[in-house]
């Protein structure tokens, strides 16, 4: 898994190797594509471990809810009445879990949109810089 500096680094490592004109399009693309694989490779573990966490997660809280339940000698109710007390610390402790991953997921967002914006600024400045040199054979 690569960070977004390391990502920035191959960036501007395959820019600095970029000597001729001819090779000025196939080396930036090829850099675009093992970024943009990289980056949906990175996506999906991520969303793949969010699921997997997010399973166990309700599995193990309908469990633990289901064992109390019967432990205190609860009766079923009407699921759209709230009721308090174990029901509303569980939907309390849910609320919060929720709040953490939705904080998390956003958090990942906004570093990729920080990496995205850099790479395609320094790729857009290593094109403007080689379409300068090139013209001027």
């Amino acid at each position: 898994m690569f960070r977004p500096s390391t990502l920035f680094a191959i960036a501007t490592l395959a820019g600095a190797l970029v000597a001729r004109p001819a090779l000025a399009q196939s080396v930036p693309q090829d850099v675009h594509g093992a970024a943009k694989a990289t980056g949906r490779g990175v996506k999906a573990g991520v969303k793949s471990v969010g699921s997997s966490i997010h399973h166990v997660l309700k599995r193990t809280g309908r469990s633990a809810k289901s064992d109390l339940a019967h432990a205190v000698g609860a009766k079923k109710q009407n699921p759209n009445h709230k009721p308090g007390g174990l029901n509303k610390v569980v939907r309390d402790a849910s609320e919060s879990i929720k709040h953490v991953g939705r904080s998390a997921k956003s958090g990942v967002h906004e570093e990729a949109n920080d990496a995205h914006k850099t790479l395609r600024k320094n790729g857009n400045d290593l094109k403007r810089g080689v379409a300068d040199t090139s013209h001027r054979q």
